[in-house]
């Protein structure tokens, strides 16, 4: 009889033993698994900031380049490929900003990174040299705000 309840006692001992490393396994799991989704999510928003700050980058230099050739001669061919080099970078700066919305969650980072678009969109409209000088301030000082937000959002979640 004490045999069986030393036997009793160990299989109880043995299927809590069991029960425990389950638990503390399936709690580990999913640790492990949440700190791989927020290091993937980090890793995704790293690269769309930094897309969208190149992008954006790419498109204020297209917006300098058609508003120097539409001052040149605006009916030129160069003014004309100019413009349509603008649009390319556009269409660029623009899907990088749809993909930063898609992995930001900070409101004020969205319309951050929308203002610096908004203001890259009207270099080319600038009346004369000094305007332009003035809106290219305001779209580089812009898309440096952009960037110091994102660098403090990926410090303070990284």
């Amino acid at each position: 009889m004490e045999s069986a309840i030393t036997s009793l006692i160990a299989i109880a001992g043995t299927l809590l033993g069991v029960a425990a490393s389950y638990v503390f396994q399936l709690r580990s799991a999913k640790q492990a698994r949440r700190f791989a989704r927020e290091d993937r999510l980090w890793q995704e928003r790293l690269m769309a900031y930094s897309a969208f700050a190149e992008a954006v980058t790419a498109f204020r230099k297209s917006q300098n380049d058609r508003w120097h050739q539409a001052q040149e001669n605006p009916a030129g061919s160069a003014a004309l490929a100019a413009r349509d080099e603008s649009y390319h970078q556009r269409a660029n700066a623009t899907a990088a900003l749809f993909r930063l919305r898609l992995v930001c969650t900070d409101e004020n980072l969205r319309d951050a990174a929308s203002l610096t678009l908004r203001l890259t969109e009207e270099l080319h409209e600038a009346a004369d040299e000094a305007d332009r000088t003035v809106q290219g301030r305001k779209a580089r000082r812009a898309l440096r705000d952009f960037v110091e937000a994102a660098n403090a959002q990926m410090v303070s979640t990284g």
